[in-house]
């Protein structure tokens, strides 16, 4: 796939809202293109500050017919009636005076509105993807280093934490602390495994020192599968994957 192919599918991929066979495509892609890297984490940002959104709140049925009350109760009350004159009377200050400040206001919205749209933008972008809030993680799952790995690993420790999503995928968040980079041409891919089988949840790299966090999508069938492996996988390598497995980890 080219770069343009994959940007344009970034969003339902994120979402899990392709076929097996394209999202698997669209992860070897990123797995050896930094740009559409890059595309990914920028479109995963979105989708972390919607999920600190607060939820809209439909006011309640009654209100509408609170407001006109108290307003047509104010209207009719001698005490505004009386206050007219005397209102009257320096109706010219106060229009000079709102003039100013609504100019002022102008002033400030202008500076303000580049913020705002950005802001609208993003929500609507939330809202039309359908984006999801983090739930509670329905499993997490310890993932171990083999022996070969954990010899050069030190103050590690690595989960996956994973949550299905109404369409029926899974997401799954890895939250690694001090894994290693991978080796040159190289990257790491989780798979849902059961005893011969597997299906690829996806690729990704890691940070090294310090916590590296991974979000990828795997497909409704993947939730039979209790194993969790981790491998080290060589771009343009023809040979099985999987064999150099990293990390480990079994549902509980």
């Amino acid at each position: 796939m080219t770069c343009a192919e994959v940007n344009s599918n970034l969003a339902p991929f994120v979402l899990g809202g392709l076929e097996p066979e394209e999202a698997a495509e669209i992860q070897r892609h990123i797995a050896s293109c930094a740009d559409c890297q890059s595309e990914l984490e920028e479109l995963w940002s979105v989708n972390l500050a919607l999920d600190a959104a607060p939820l809209p709140a439909a006011p309640p049925a009654y209100l509408k017919g609170e407001i006109l009350s108290r307003v047509r109760a104010e209207r009719l009350s001698p005490s505004n009636k009386a206050g007219r004159a005397e209102r009257s009377s320096s109706l010219e200050e106060q229009r000079s005076s709102h003039r100013t400040s609504r100019f002022n206001r102008f002033k400030q919205l202008r500076l303000a509105l580049p913020s705002v749209a950005a802001l609208v933008a993003v929500i609507t972008l939330g809202v039309f993807f359908g984006l999801l809030r983090e739930e509670t993680p329905a499993a997490t799952i310890q993932l171990i280093p083999t022996p070969q790995e954990a010899i050069g690993l030190k103050g590690y420790w690595g989960v996956a934490e994973i949550r299905p999503q109404p369409s029926g995928n899974q997401q799954v968040e890895l939250k690694l602390n001090n894994f290693e980079e991978p080796k040159p041409n190289s990257y790491y891919e989780l798979w849902f495994v059961s005893g011969d089988k597997r299906i690829s949840a996806g690729s990704f790299t890691s940070v090294g020192e310090g916590e590296t966090k991974v979000l990828l999508n795997v497909p409704p069938e993947a939730s039979k599968y209790h194993t969790l492996l981790i491998t080290e996988e060589h771009v343009g390598k023809r040979s099985a994957p999987g064999r150099e497995v990293a990390l480990k980890g079994d549902m509980p």
